[in-house]
């Protein structure tokens, strides 16, 4: 091994100790490092590429909010732990999900069965709205084009003309952020 081949492979340990630090750079060498192995795992087993993608970016998420949890030497076993898991829940969801037709979605996804849980929900998503326009302006666009447009963040980093891997620790940070804003005034209260 050269001296040069030394310096650029980073333990996971080391990694995950520079993202806790704010550095977005580690984390985009964990995700090169991560992405292929594990997105193929989620291929092998949900067989199809677009539940693959979704598995992997859900993976990745939690990883993104349980990061301070996680033992570096444990990292890679733990992502494939999550995959797995997200794997599970996406062939579930897909079992369980009715064949609504298109004017029933809304009805079924707003809760009119429930008029209180929706007014509930109402507020809480204006809420959350007012509390989202007190975030960075690029923290605010991935967290509207990921959440409330549904992008993937292929297509978030795309749109925003930044990596994937910016986008990633862009949510992560907003999220924090935005958790912060929530219990500050309206848990404490």
């Amino acid at each position: 091994m050269t001296a040069g081949t030394a310096k650029s492979v980073e333990t996971d340990t080391l990694l995950l100790a520079r993202f806790r630090a704010g550095d977005a750079g580690a984390l985009a060498v964990l995700y090169a490092r991560y992405e292929q192995p594990l997105f193929h795992f989620l291929l092998g087993m949900l067989r199809h590429p677009h539940d693959a993608e979704d598995a992997l970016q859900e993976t990745f998420i939690q990883a993104l909010r349980k990061s301070d949890a996680v033992a570096g030497e444990t990292l890679r076993g733990w992502l494939f732990t999550v995959a797995h898991q997200q794997a599970l829940l996406l062939k579930r969801r897909a079992k369980r999900l009715p064949q609504l037709a298109p004017g029933e979605f809304l009805d079924e996804w707003i809760g009119y069965d429930d008029p209180t849980a929706a007014c509930e929900v109402a507020e809480n998503v204006a809420v959350l709205h007012g509390l989202l326009d007190e975030l960075p302006t690029a923290q605010q666009a991935v967290i509207r084009l990921r959440i409330f447009e549904g992008l993937r963040f292929r297509e978030v980093a795309e749109r925003l003309g930044c990596p994937v891997n910016t986008a990633l620790a862009r949510m992560h940070e907003g999220l924090k952020k935005l958790r912060l804003l929530w219990e500050a005034r309206y848990v404490a209260s």
